[in-house]
């Protein structure tokens, strides 16, 4: 550091600190102001001679600097050859955590919980728990056992026993509503959530069970299993940040979830009007008169196959439809198979049509009402290819299932046996019966499929709405469906290894806040990274112990690195004693 003395044009002599460093780049040596002190004559009144002064503060300061970092010099000492571990010695530490420590209090979820238990007599800490369930969840997901076994292995320590993280769960799902408000206030205080717009669809979670209680149900499993299930009910912002969700019984239709998930929600999270966007299985008449009940608008996909023919008349014929660009994206996988590197080409078409609706009356007696909405057909050439490409796959199966048969039970042939006839399985089972019989490919029903290939169809109450902005909102669905395989294949959220209902509750809450962090640090990044990417980076940054209080650094990568600037996090260090990793950690708790 030295000082720097410029002549102003106005003849006025301006000061300032100045340090040196060399570009990465170039190699050259540049300067960079480190602080500005103003003109020579402001400081007459106190020095003889101001810049002789400020020199000798710049000596200073310069040789303080250099002593600091003198004391940051870790001294290794000698390493031997033959030198011996100690038994059942683990010397990697997590320190994938760190970004998650920020934004996690960033949210304020530790004075939330803090809060809640100081009326609670309790030797162990609640907050402690919550953090170790949900860093675990990103950074290594299992048992609660396994989030407990691994403490030890994440570089900050937690004041917990194994049973306290069971009885912890009871805690946390006796205020999970409280806890999901005030993530939500605090998402809209920091990160001006947007609301005009959500996201709203549903998935199911099996256990590993064979007999159902009064909450784990059988129905209908999107994993093709009998066992007992679970349904979630899960609602994203315009900007596909977590709002909130719900759990239901296993047997729970889908379309019957929408309803008491916005009931509670819009009561209690004041999201003014609100635009559901929704796929074609919560299309139903009871939703639709729900939200136009409440001043709220529908973006709903709706079905073709099956459809009224006075809809699928509309849907083929060729009149009306123009071609938009900018849609749908450049040519992917599919495309280069095809040999198709062209744009995909994207056609659509509306119109204003009074379409009947089921609804359910005070009676409880279902009656046709009549609605004004606006129905949106689409061909999308990229999306028939796709289906082409499955469908290629799916018939693939069925010939095996044709030509062997016996290898196969009603699970193992899935949906494979849409287009195979002569074939029957046990429905309690799934065994093949009436073996006799000789299976065969329906042909028919292969063409009937083609047909459709490309073409969806939107219905919406948002009559002023542009076309394409009814589409993009719809397009934009496919987060919630990210977001739900995060959590399940990422997050590992299944199985799940607790049995009570509100330990059931507490485990899926862990799961939601581990996505709503990881859904705000893309945010943080600007959605540079995907959250898949960014767990992965983080489960690989780690120190390892090499002596006596000093770790090194084992990976370090340009996604760490954007974490680090973005939450003011020094991730770079290649050695760190304890105290100074002590001292990240007690960064990660200020204020971004």
């Amino acid at each position: 550091m030295f000082l720097k003395s410029t002549k102003q044009k106005n003849g006025r002599i301006n000061l300032s600190f100045v340090e040196g460093f060399r570009d990465p780049v170039t190699k050259k040596t540049k300067h960079k102001i480190i602080e500005n002190l103003g003109y020579v004559d402001e400081y007459l009144d106190r020095y003889e001679d101001p810049q002789a002064h400020f020199r000798e503060v710049a000596r200073i300061r310069t040789q303080k600097m250099k002593e600091e970092e003198a004391e940051k010099e870790i001294y290794l000492g000698s390493v031997y050859a033959d030198e011996l571990m100690d038994e059942s010695e683990d010397s990697m530490k997590h320190m994938g955590f760190l970004p998650l420590s920020s934004i996690y209090h960033e949210l304020k979820l530790d004075q939330f919980i803090i809060n809640r238990q100081r009326s609670k007599s309790m030797d162990y800490s609640l907050n402690d728990v919550m953090q170790l369930l949900v860093y675990t969840r990103v950074l290594s997901p299992g048992s609660k056992m396994a989030s407990f076994q691994q403490k030890d292995n994440i570089a900050r320590p937690f004041n917990c026993d194994w049973f306290d993280v069971y009885r912890a769960l009871d805690y946390f799902a006796a205020f999970r509503e409280e806890i999901l408000l005030h993530l939500h206030e605090q998402v809209r205080i920091n990160y001006n959530r947007r609301t005009h717009v959500v996201f709203y669809d549903v998935t199911n979670y099996y256990f590993e069970i064979d007999q159902e209680d009064e909450f784990r149900r059988k129905g209908f499993c999107k994993h093709n299993t009998r066992n007992p299930l679970v349904q979630m009910g899960l609602l994203l912002d315009a900007d596909a940040i977590p709002i909130t969700y719900r759990l239901f019984r296993g047997n729970t239709h889908d379309s019957q979830t929408m309803m008491p998930l916005l009931q509670e929600t819009r009561a209690d999270y004041g999201l003014g009007r609100i635009i559901t966007v929704a796929d074609k299985g919560l299309n139903s008449g009871d939703n639709i008169a729900f939200l136009m009940s409440k001043g709220d608008g529908f973006i709903f996909s709706q079905k073709i196959r099956g459809a009224t023919q006075d809809l699928q008349s509309y849907v083929f014929d060729p009149t009306g439809y123009v071609e938009k660009k900018g849609i749908v994206k450049q040519a992917d996988a599919w495309s280069e198979k095809d040999g198709n590197q062209d744009m995909p080409v994207f056609r659509m078409k509306s119109r204003f049509y009074p379409q009947k609706f089921w609804v359910t009356h005070a009676d409880d007696i279902k009656r046709k009402i009549p609605l004004d909405v606006k129905q949106i057909v689409c061909y999308n050439e990229l999306y028939a290819r796709r289906q082409k490409h499955k469908r290629a796959e799916v018939l693939e199966k069925a010939q095996k299932i044709i030509a062997n048969p016996k290898r196969y039970d009603k699970k193992e042939a899935g949906g494979a046996l849409r287009y195979v006839r002569n074939i029957e399985y046990n429905p309690e089972t799934g065994e093949r019966i009436n073996t006799k019989r000789i299976p065969y490919l329906d042909l028919d029903k292969v063409v009937e499929d083609e047909k459709y290939d490309g073409y969806y169809a939107i219905i919406t109450s948002e009559i002023d709405m542009p076309d394409h902005e009814v589409v993009k909102a719809y397009h934009e669905l496919w987060e919630i469906e990210r977001s739900f395989r995060i959590t399940k294949s990422d997050l590992e959220s299944r199985p799940v290894y607790v049995s009570l209902e509100q330990r059931i509750e507490a485990h899926f809450l862990t799961c939601f806040i581990a996505l709503l962090i990881l859904r705000l640090l893309s945010k943080r990044l600007d959605e540079r990274y995907a959250p898949e990417q960014i767990i992965q980076s983080l489960r690989k940054y780690q120190v390892c112990f090499v002596k006596d209080n000093v770790f090194k650094a084992t990976y370090y990568d340009h996604i760490i690195k954007d974490l680090g600037d973005a939450l003011n996090l020094t991730l770079n260090r290649r050695f760190l004693r304890t105290g100074e990793i002590k001292q990240l950690v007690a960064d990660s708790k200020k204020e971004i």
